[in-house]
Protein backbone atom coordinates (compact mmCIF):
# COMPACT_ATOMS: atom_id res chain seq x y z
CA UNK A 1 0.00 0.00 0.00
CA UNK A 2 2.82 2.42 0.99
CA UNK A 3 4.50 1.84 -2.55
CA UNK A 4 1.40 2.69 -4.40
CA UNK A 5 1.10 5.90 -2.54
CA UNK A 6 4.77 6.62 -2.98
CA UNK A 7 4.38 5.59 -6.93
CA UNK A 8 1.02 8.00 -6.90
CA UNK A 9 3.06 10.68 -5.72
CA UNK A 10 6.01 10.35 -7.75
CA UNK A 11 3.73 10.54 -11.14
CA UNK A 12 2.18 13.27 -9.55
CA UNK A 13 5.51 15.58 -8.99
CA UNK A 14 6.36 13.98 -12.56
CA UNK A 15 2.88 15.41 -14.36
CA UNK A 16 2.93 18.77 -12.43
CA UNK A 17 6.69 18.95 -13.68
CA UNK A 18 5.81 18.28 -17.37
CA UNK A 19 2.65 20.50 -16.78
CA UNK A 20 5.29 23.80 -15.77
CA UNK A 21 7.71 22.97 -18.25
CA UNK A 22 5.56 22.33 -21.04
CA UNK A 23 4.02 26.40 -19.95
CA UNK A 24 6.96 27.97 -19.45
CA UNK A 25 10.47 28.50 -21.11
CA UNK A 26 13.13 30.55 -20.09
CA UNK A 27 14.71 33.81 -20.91
CA UNK A 28 18.68 33.11 -20.23
CA UNK A 29 20.23 34.10 -23.04
CA UNK A 30 18.37 36.92 -23.58
CA UNK A 31 19.16 37.72 -19.60
CA UNK A 32 22.85 36.91 -20.33
CA UNK A 33 23.50 39.39 -23.09
CA UNK A 34 20.85 42.04 -21.76
CA UNK A 35 23.91 41.65 -19.15
CA UNK A 36 26.56 41.72 -21.34
CA UNK A 37 28.17 38.53 -20.31
CA UNK A 38 29.56 37.73 -23.46
CA UNK A 39 29.30 33.52 -23.66
CA UNK A 40 27.60 30.97 -21.35
CA UNK A 41 31.52 30.03 -20.39
CA UNK A 42 31.17 33.28 -18.55
CA UNK A 43 28.00 32.92 -17.06
CA UNK A 44 29.07 29.67 -15.53
CA UNK A 45 32.15 31.08 -13.80
CA UNK A 46 30.77 33.76 -12.42
CA UNK A 47 27.44 31.89 -11.26
CA UNK A 48 29.46 29.01 -9.96
CA UNK A 49 27.09 26.67 -12.60
CA UNK A 50 28.85 24.43 -14.94
CA UNK A 51 28.75 25.66 -18.41
CA UNK A 52 27.04 22.54 -20.34
CA UNK A 53 24.34 22.66 -17.45
CA UNK A 54 23.83 26.87 -18.29
CA UNK A 55 23.83 25.89 -22.32
CA UNK A 56 20.83 23.14 -21.40
CA UNK A 57 19.00 25.73 -19.67
CA UNK A 58 19.17 28.35 -22.42
CA UNK A 59 18.28 25.69 -24.95
CA UNK A 60 15.44 24.72 -22.51
CA UNK A 61 16.61 20.96 -22.37
CA UNK A 62 16.97 21.68 -18.98
CA UNK A 63 14.10 23.01 -16.71
CA UNK A 64 15.60 26.75 -14.79
CA UNK A 65 14.63 24.99 -11.74
CA UNK A 66 14.05 28.40 -8.20
CA UNK A 67 17.61 26.67 -7.37
CA UNK A 68 19.59 27.45 -10.62
CA UNK A 69 16.83 31.05 -11.41
CA UNK A 70 18.47 32.22 -7.51
CA UNK A 71 21.62 32.10 -8.66
CA UNK A 72 21.86 33.33 -12.19
CA UNK A 73 19.61 36.51 -11.49
CA UNK A 74 22.03 37.62 -8.95
CA UNK A 75 25.15 37.54 -11.46
CA UNK A 76 22.76 38.82 -14.76
CA UNK A 77 21.58 41.57 -12.19
CA UNK A 78 17.44 40.73 -13.07
CA UNK A 79 14.26 40.04 -11.69
CA UNK A 80 13.33 36.28 -11.64
CA UNK A 81 10.44 37.55 -13.99
CA UNK A 82 13.11 38.17 -16.44
CA UNK A 83 14.01 34.63 -16.93
CA UNK A 84 10.88 33.21 -17.13
CA UNK A 85 8.31 33.38 -20.30
CA UNK A 86 5.13 31.54 -20.49
CA UNK A 87 4.17 29.86 -23.27
CA UNK A 88 0.45 29.47 -24.29
CA UNK A 89 -1.34 26.30 -25.43
CA UNK A 90 -1.04 27.27 -29.09
CA UNK A 91 2.95 27.27 -28.59
CA UNK A 92 3.30 31.15 -28.48
CA UNK A 93 5.14 33.00 -25.97
CA UNK A 94 3.18 35.60 -24.11
CA UNK A 95 5.22 38.54 -22.32
CA UNK A 96 4.63 38.79 -18.38
CA UNK A 97 1.30 39.79 -17.28
CA UNK A 98 0.03 39.29 -20.64
CA UNK A 99 -3.61 37.41 -21.01
CA UNK A 100 -3.38 34.52 -23.16
CA UNK A 101 -6.79 35.00 -24.50
CA UNK A 102 -6.05 38.10 -26.84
Amino acid sequence: MEKQARAQTIGSRTKLLREVKSRYGNRLRRCRLRAEIPSQAELARRSGIDRTTVSHLESNRLFLSIYYALRLKEVLGCLLDDLYEEVSSEGTKAKCGESKDK
